[in-house]
């Protein structure tokens, strides 16, 4: 059915006005014609050649036709049904678009494709009782019976939007026209629907069934990015229109609750789901984040610390392989023969986390030179309770550290958890045999703005370490914090870097266990990141 955006109004109005519930009756055998009319919708009009599905109970139990066909034409619905002989019985008539052959549907499945499918799965229903065999045309009143999203873009990136997709919802329906009531099929799985484009870049719209769901948005462009979006579980009424309102970032989706309802029923926005599945069990030593399980330690000063390293992936992002591609995130890698691989199965992420930059682990939030001093003990990416580590709770636990940009250094150093004097810091070794399980990520280096990244290719050798199965892992590792050291300017005073504090080991002949302090790094280098928990002592 195609459908444009005015009403009927003349015809509409004569119609009704000639049916004022059936005056007269009519010799048996007249042809029954119906006369649609569409409320609540923005799409109204029947066009030629659409067809419908009819049904007539007579007496309220004695099925009269079932599921005739009758095809639109100059206003009204009609076919070869005829009124039936016993003129003073009642009858209700039930009718539905689109047709299908066969008996009454039961069952109706949406398009998964609506780019081209989208007329084909607004599903509609009608039904009229006490109807008497009449001359005149039988006025029904069509309903959607399933919901429309119309999503409403705004662009600000280059690329332009190659598809809309709406993820997790059931295609099919179980109906019940005589009640004209519809209900998601339990039995049919969820599945994937590509919206059509009312104007490309701007506007999108999308049926689907009724039902509660909490749909992920999912928008490819045409540079070849995916970016998704989990929106807010929401129970979809029948006959309802929503609207989501979305900003498509570089790295990111927007989801605002904003914006005017063109409506078929006013049903409101539907926003953005930000919530991270999160729950704790710390008497057991884990917490469960976005589905992942993660290890945790608790050490004799009281802070409790992830004793594995974080593979969270936050919406919006898609980790590189490539060191030099400013993607914010990037897979971890081995050394092999002097060349960096990066490494991407499941079961190495899961041991080895991912490198992030500041950027991702701050949610998305851009480091300038003027606000690099507010994100100290940031939540970022961490789970609810957590946050990325200070500088101060590394120290408490390492003891060594280079200057502040004042020049100045922590005091008490030496009362340090795991501060080893010989080595004016901590062993690797220490921390890792205390249950904080330090794995060798290795680092995407970068030295300032304008250098090339790249993976840090040095290895831990035999005349660097005497810990067997650490041999030919990465040496130099960085651990975030959440602490600024400065932002460096050249002569012309231009920006050229950002750095801050980072947990950095050292392997040489002197410290063959592993050497723990803190430096600094640039806010663009991807390094790994434990997150620590909020409570008092850290």
């Amino acid at each position: 059915m195609k459908k444009s955006l005015t009403f009927i109004f003349a015809a509409a109005l004569l119609v009704s006005c000639q049916q004022e519930e059936n005056e007269a009756t009519t010799p048996a055998n007249s042809r029954i014609t119906i006369s649609p009319i569409i409320t609540r919708a923005t799409e109204v009009n029947f066009e030629t050649g659409d067809k419908i599905g009819v049904t007539i109970t007579q007496n309220g139990d004695f099925v009269y036709a079932e599921n005739k066909l009758m095809t639109y034409n100059d206003g009204v619905f009609a076919g070869d049904l005829l009124w039936y002989p016993e003129g003073n019985d009642k009858s209700q008539i039930v009718a539905y678009y689109p047709y299908k052959e066969g008996n009454t549907p039961a069952s109706f499945t949406v398009e998964t494709d609506q780019t081209s499918g989208y007329g084909a799965s607004d599903f509609m229903a009608a039904k009229k009782s006490d109807v008497l065999p009449t001359t005149n045309v039988i006025s029904m009143n069509f309903k959607h019976m399933f919901t429309k999203l119309v999503i409403n873009v705004t662009k600000e990136v280059e690329a332009n939007i190659s598809s809309i997709a709406l993820k997790g919802s059931i295609p099919t329906a179980t109906l019940d026209l005589s009640a004209l009531t519809v209900t998601a099929d339990a039995n049919a799985s969820a599945t994937s629907i590509v919206a059509q484009a009312v104007k490309a870049n701007e506007t999108y719209r999308a049926i689907i069934v009724p039902q509660t769901v909490a749909l992920t948005l999912e928008v490819a462009t045409s540079d070849g990015k995916t970016l998704s979006q989990k929106l807010t579980s929401t129970t979809l009424a029948q006959g309802g229109q929503y609207s989501v309102n979305i900003r498509v970032l570089p790295d990111d989706i927007e989801v605002k609750l904003s914006g005017d309802i063109e409506n078929w029923t006013d049903e409101g926005e539907i926003g953005a789901d930000n919530e991270i599945p999160f729950e704790e069990h710390l008497d057991q030593n884990y917490f469960l984040y976005d589905n992942v399980k993660y290890k945790t330690v608790t050490f004799s000063n009281g802070t409790t610390w992830m004793a594995e390293p974080l593979c969270y992936l936050p919406k919006g992002y898609t980790p590189s392989t490539d060191p030099t591609a400013d993607s914010h995130i990037w897979y971890p890698y081995e050394i092999v023969n002097n060349v960096a691989v990066a490494i991407t199965d499941e079961s190495a992420i899961n041991e080895l986390g991912y490198l992030y930059d500041l950027q991702a682990a701050l949610g998305g939030k851009e480091i300038t030179e003027n606000n690099l001093k507010d994100f100290e003990g940031a939540q970022g990416i961490c789970p609810k309770g957590w946050h990325i580590p200070t500088q101060m709770e590394y120290f408490n636990l390492v003891g060594k550290s280079n200057n502040d940009e004042d020049g100045n250094t922590p005091a008490d150093g030496d009362k340090a958890l795991f501060y080893d004097a010989i080595y004016d810091g901590a062993k690797v070794l220490s921390l890792h045999n205390a249950g904080f399980n330090y794995q060798f990520s290795g680092v995407r280096m970068v030295a300032n703005f304008a250098s090339t990244p790249s993976y840090q290719k040095t290895v831990i050798s035999s005349t660097t370490s005497t810990i067997t199965e650490w041999i030919g892992k990465p040496a130099l590792n960085y651990y975030m914090t959440s602490t600024p050291y400065k932002a460096i300017l050249n002569a012309n005073n231009e920006l050229t870097n950002i750095q801050f504090f980072a947990l950095m080991s050292t392997f040489t002949s002197k410290y063959l266990e592993g050497r723990l302090t803190l430096g600094y790094i640039s806010t663009k280098s991807g390094m790994q990141l434990r997150c620590v928990r909020d409570q008092a002592g850290n």
